[in-house]
Order: structure tokens, then C-alpha cells, then sequence
């Protein structure tokens, strides 16, 4: 069986199929005579007729100079290709239009020209749009949004996985995010993605968390004024300063309210009197010594004797755990003996440059952690058992972190360090 249709022979009965994406994101820009040369090239493409600068210049009344001059705007813009010029200068060649869709999506592998020319393939490969990763990204985002996306978004999405290093969840998370808000702007959902890549968020998990964060804090803040019957958002600087009770004064929310129920006896109660209230008290909890919350504070000499104790029980409890190792599985002790012999070599290896020599120090060594690692396992203990296990892995129970700043484990040592204190009072 096969299909057959009348073709309609009048030439001006025909219609002519222009984009949308020519019209909405190339006329605006363009010269209007260089349209011109667009369209009634376009008219004749469609029927492959063949026509001469001079044929053309004689139809829209235009010189043959202009004429050539638009088909190289369009060229560079990448609507059309010049094809079967013998030099790169002839003013005589053949005009292909693209497919604008497929080449926007990432599709220009579906189109079929009839007439492949020699530069085709490189064209192809140099299009960062023919990747079949950022098509299924680009017609996802087409879903999100709920319609097609112009040029100007394509290109504005591609720049965020090019020059900023947005991984495709993230750029999609973004989207989602930005649409559920009713926000569906380029250029807004452009600032989440800028911002999300710049905090260094890879994953879903890792925005949920963020905006996790954001959420509490923005309930502090709300409650905050709603104490002082400010049923309104807070401004950037009010936000500031609350945080800075919270983050760097170190207040918990209980002192907050008393401070601004002390407020609300004020003809005008605002955020001003509560910052002075917060910062006297701040100020009074220094001179007494004594913690912002009310709490009498341990000085930071019995909280450096407190963090040596629980580094002395860490390591002694790591050195029982060893020698239960040692004694049951004696090939342990052996293996790391071994490994502080090597490593004794090391320093010397190093300075002498000898490459090949510390090449195979470091198989060897590599050899004997693969083989205790072997024997703890067959033996049901873990890799680690014998290793030394801190309170806190970030300083080891130091209270500074490698950077030198203050570990986030003080405010819970502080604590812990005045019932210490209280014990080891009691028994003396």
C-alpha cells in the first residue's frame, strides 16, 4: 500500500513556515532589509529553487553588496550555512537553512540534509548543544517550566553548567524550587542556581539542608517580632542583628524573649532596646564569668584539663583495644612493626629523591595495611578498632579546630567540663 498526495503546482498558492523561535528571538535584532533577505530565501528553499545575486537584488530592490551582506549576518548567527562556495571570499554559493528547534535542543542529529558538505561533521562536533546530557537537561527543565524554552534560556542554562559548574540536580532542584514559588523568570531562577553552585551544593539533599537551616532561623526571627507585636518580615539589618544574638553572643531563644518582653514595656517597643538589653546582659555574663544564659561558666584552664582527661581516656582505652588485638591475633603486632620500620626509612628516601625506591616502599607498606585490615576483619573486629576514638573528630578533643578556630563541640564541653569540675572537687 502506498501514499500518494496532489501537490499543489501554483507557486503563490504555497505557504511559507517561519519559526517561532526566528521571530520571537532573531527579527528583533536584525536589520529589516537583512529579514527581508531571510524570508524570500526562506520562500524559495522551500520549493529548492535557484536563484542569483542579481535576480535577488532586482526582486527586493536591494544591491547585490547588501544582499551579501545579510546572508553573512545570517551565517554568523547561525541560521544558515553557506554551502559549495569554491573559496572562502566567493560571493556565488548555496544557502542551507537550519532546523531551529532541533538545533536549540540538542537535536541537529535528527535532521537530514540533503546535500552534506565537507564541514558538516566539524559543525556538529562543535556544537555544545549536541549532547544528549544537556538535551534530557534542557527538556526536563521544558517540563518543570511547563513550556518551550527561547534561545536566550538555552543559552543562559548552558552557561550555568559551563561557567559555574551546576550539576544537572542541582539546575533541576532550582527550577522546581523557583516554579513552586511562582517564579519563573531566567534570571531569577539564574540567582538560586548562581547562589546554590557558589555555597557548593551538589545534591538535593545538600539544598534541603540549607533551606532546612534557613526555615528554622526565619521561625526565630518571626517569633522574635511577633513578641513585640511586629506582625511583618524582618529587614536584612534587623536579620543581622538577630543572628548575631544567636550565632556570636551565643543567647538560646528563652533569653531572646525575656529581653524582649522587658521591651514591651516601652512605649515603642522595637529591635533597638532589645539589642541594648542583650548586649548589657552580654557584657554583665563577661565581668561575672559567667555564660550569656546564666549559667556560672568554668574557666578556659578547667576546660583545657577537661579536654586533656578525655584525650588521656581515648588513648588509653586505644591502647587496650590494641593489646586484646596483639595478644589474640599476634601477626598484628608483627604487621605493625613492619609498617614503623618502613617509616622510619621514609624521611631518608625522600631527601635522596630516588623515585623507584619510593615507589616500592610505598607498595609495601600498601601490602601490609591490606594485610591487617585482612586479619582484624577475619578476625570480627573493624579496619579501625584499634585507632584512637575522640569525642570529637573535628578537633580531637583539643577545642581547636587544624584552621586554628574555636571546635563547635566547646558550647557541649563547657557544660560537661563544670560537672567534671564538680566531681573532681567532690572526691578530693
Amino acid at each position: 500500500m502506498s501514499f500518494t498526495r496532489e501537490k499543489i503546482r501554483d507557486f503563490y498558492l504555497l505557504t511559507t513556515e517561519v519559526e517561532n523561535i526566528f521571530i520571537n528571538e532573531y527579527i528583533p535584532s536584525a536589520p529589516g532589509d537583512f529579514v527581508k533577505v531571510y524570508l524570500y530565501g526562506l520562500l524559495y528553499s522551500q520549493n529548492g529553487d535557484d536563484m542569483t545575486f542579481e535576480q535577488m537584488s532586482r526582486q527586493l530592490g536591494m544591491s547585490k553588496e547588501r544582499i551579501y551582506e545579510a546572508w553573512e549576518y545570517w551565517t554568523q548567527m547561525g541560521v544558515v550555512e553557506k554551502a559549495n562556495a569554491q573559496r572562502a571570499s566567493d560571493k556565488e554559493f548555496d544557502v542551507r537553512f537550519k532546523q531551529l528547534r532541533p538545533l536549540m535542543y540538542g537535536g541537529e542529529n535528527q535532521v537530514v540534509h540533503e546535500e552534506p558538505y565537507q564541514e558538516e561533521e566539524e559543525i556538529q562536533e562543535d556544537n555544545p548543544l549536541v549532547n544528549n546530557d544537556l538535551k534530557t537537561l534542557l527538556l526536563s527543565v521544558e517540563q518543570l517550566m511547563g513550556k518551550p524554552l527561547s534561545p536566550k534560556e538555552t543559552r543562559e542554562i548552558f552557561s550555568w553548567v559551563e561557567d559555574i559548574d551546576a550539576s544537572a540536580e542541582i539546575i533541576l532542584f532550582a527550577v522546581e524550587y523557583c516554579v513552586e514559588k511562582g517564579k519563573t523568570g531566567i534570571n531569577y531562577i539564574a540567582k538560586v542556581v548562581s547562589q546554590w553552585a557558589k555555597e557548593g551544593f551538589e545534591t538535593q539533599e545538600d539544598v534541603r539542608t540549607h533551606l532546612g537551616l534557613l526555615d528554622q532561623r526565619y521561625g526565630l526571627h518571626k517569633k522574635v517580632l511577633q513578641t513585640l507585636g511586629l506582625n511583618r518580615g524582618a529587614t536584612e539589618a534587623e536579620r543581622e542583628m538577630m543572628d548575631k544574638w544567636f550565632d556570636e553572643m551565643e543567647f538560646n531563644m528563652e533569653s531572646v524573649l525575656d529581653a524582649c518582653t522587658k521591651a514591651s514595656f516601652i512605649s515603642n517597643p522595637n529591635l533597638r532596646y532589645v539589642n541594648k538589653v542583650l548586649n548589657n546582659w552580654y557584657e554583665e555574663a563577661k565581668i561575672d564569668g559567667r555564660n550569656v544564659n546564666g549559667n556560672r561558666a568554668v574557666t578556659q584552664a578547667v576546660l583545657n584539663k577537661y579536654y586533656e582527661s578525655l584525650r588521656s581516656r581515648a588513648e588509653e582505652e586505644a591502647e587496650a583495644r590494641m593489646a586484646e588485638v596483639y595478644k589474640r591475633i599476634p601477626r598484628v603486632q608483627e604487621v605493625d612493626n613492619e609498617l614503623v620500620e618502613l617509616g622510619r626509612k621514609l624521611p631518608k628516601i625522600v631527601l635522596s629523591g630516588n623515585s623507584g625506591e619510593m615507589k616500592e616502599l610505598k607498595r609495601l607498606m600498601g601490602l601490609l595495611e591490606q594485610e591487617r585490615a585482612v586479619l582484624l576483619t577475619e578476625n570480627n573486629y573493624r579496619e579501625d578498632y584499634t585507632e584512637t576514638k575522640y569525642l570529637c573528630s573535628k578537633c580531637n578533643d583539643t577545642g581547636m579546630t587544624e584552621d586554628g578556630n574555636r571546635c563547635s563541640c566547646i558550647k557541649e564541653r563547657m557544660g560537661e567540663a563544670e560537672l567534671w569540675q564538680n566531681f573532681t572537687s567532690s572526691k578530693k
